[in-house]
């Protein structure tokens, strides 16, 4: 019996981990990740780990709980 294999590329994660802003003002934002919703933040550019950083820390205030979903057809 083989164990199942990992992703072996970033582009290879099949989920994204979704905030939903809790205010007008706020975009919406998505990251890559695994099945548990874990983020590669070494794997992300500047300006995505900036924004994951961002509504990490302001989740409940200007952010819901993240969700992972799988990616938006577009986003392949």
């Amino acid at each position: 019996m083989t164990a199942p294999t990992s992703p072996t590329t970033f582009a290879d994660l099949a989920f994204e981990l979704h905030f939903e802003p809790l205010v007008d003002e706020q975009l919406p934002l998505s990251f890559p990740c695994d099945a548990d919703g874990c983020v590669d933040l070494d794997e992300l550019c500047d300006r995505s780990r900036r924004e994951y950083l961002f509504a990490h820390t302001l989740i409940g205030r200007h952010f819901e709980m993240p969700v992972i979903r799988p990616p938006r057809p577009d986003r392949r």
